[in-house]
């Protein structure tokens, strides 16, 4: 299972060149076949560029040890400084192949700002269900059982509506009371399984009337770090489950993506602590100074990298402004970059579908 660990030593990795692969094989979109000739493309498009060897280790790995029960695959391979890391993932992924001095990271570390770590809590009167994920496997379930709610018997009393055998104004009285002391005590249970896990963000399934009032009992900052809520029977199936997690993580990682790139993209403009197109956020990355790096889903460029201090720029340039030394071309600075700043230790985001962002290629919020 992928953790967030697992990606900061991925970052860290020093070595041989990496070949890093990422590859779509979710079984409701294409056959096994059609995917392994997906991968031969991959494979065959790093001609001259991957060591074989790491060719034969992936070709390995699907031929005999995977067993195609996932929707996506990342796999870093540099079988000469010993890296071998593949990774099932619950998620479809972006096919991408890259050859380059780090594991790229890019892809997987936008799949773990999304689904990476969350928890959910499915509630009705009774009691409460709580689950925390890591990229959609479950890793921790608990449950609290509250009172349990008892009709009146038929006879006995006289509805509100005036009819024989309903609740009768007492009665719904203590039937509220009774909810209101479930939910409240589903609510402290769940900020306690939440709070042990550092859970940052929550999703809540239920009906509305119970969630509404489940999330108004959480105490503080869990009603803050509810990012969606859903529709849903406190034992519902466990797809039906992914599946609705899944959507309302994705709704809020792009509503939160787009306007961080409003904000990165206002910032350029008025040049304050961002900056926008491929030349400016190249020069930014040299200085170290991006914080988080975002890039426009698909954009790439070609550039330039200097053979002794590393320095990349969009530019034709006879000599390095740096260190005098030559410039040689490379057929994605942008990838690159992703590099430099994961290096940094910043953060890189992938964004779809943001005119802003789609127009100036990248951005990035600087540190300074």
């Amino acid at each position: 299972m992928l953790s967030q660990t697992d990606i900061q030593q991925l970052a860290s990795y020093q070595g041989t060149d990496v070949l890093s692969l990422y590859i779509n094989v979710d079984p409701t979109q294409k056959s096994t076949d059609e995917y392994r000739l997906t991968l031969r493309h991959l494979l065959k498009s790093v001609n001259g560029h991957g060591a074989a060897e790491d060719v034969e280790r992936i070709e390995t790995f699907f031929d005999h040890e995977y067993d195609w029960s996932g929707r996506g695959v990342a796999l870093f391979s540099a079988q000469r400084s010993h890296l071998w890391e593949a990774y099932s993932l619950p998620l479809p992924v972006p096919n991408h192949v890259h050859v380059g001095r780090k594991p790229y990271l890019a892809p997987l570390m936008s799949l773990w700002d999304t689904y990476g770590s969350y928890g959910v809590a499915l509630v009705d009167r009774l009691g409460a269900k709580m689950m925390y994920y890591q990229m959609g496997d479950l890793v921790a379930l608990d449950g609290v059982l509250g009172e349990d709610i008892r009709p009146i018997k038929p006879g006995r009393g006289s509805s509100v509506f005036g009819q024989r055998g309903g609740f009768d104004g007492h009665a719904a009285r203590r039937v509220a009371e009774v909810v209101r002391r479930n939910v409240k005590e589903s609510a402290a249970a769940a900020a306690a399984f939440f709070a042990a896990r550092q859970c940052a963000q929550v999703l809540v399934g239920g009906a509305d009337e119970v969630v509404n009032e489940f999330i108004a009992a959480l105490p503080a900052p869990w009603p803050e770090r509810v990012v969606g809520t859903f529709a849903a029977a406190i034992d519902v199936a466990d797809n039906d489950l992914r599946d609705m997690a899944y959507s309302r993580l994705a709704e809020t990682a792009r509503r939160r993506e787009h306007e961080m790139a409003d904000a990165v993209i206002t910032a350029a403009a008025k040049g304050s602590n961002g900056v926008a197109r491929l030349d400016d956020t190249l020069s930014a990355a040299h200085d170290g100074r991006i914080q988080t790096l975002l890039v426009s889903e698909g954009y790439d460029a070609a550039g330039y990298r200097c053979a002794t201090c590393g320095y990349l720029t969009a530019q034709h340039l006879e000599t390095c402004p740096f260190c005098g030394g030559k410039f040689a071309p490379i057929p994605n600075a942008v990838e690159a970059m992703i590099e430099q700043v994961i290096t940094q230790n910043g953060q890189v985001k992938m964004i779809a579908n943001h005119a802003g962002l789609k127009e100036a290629g990248v951005a990035a919020l600087l540190r300074y």
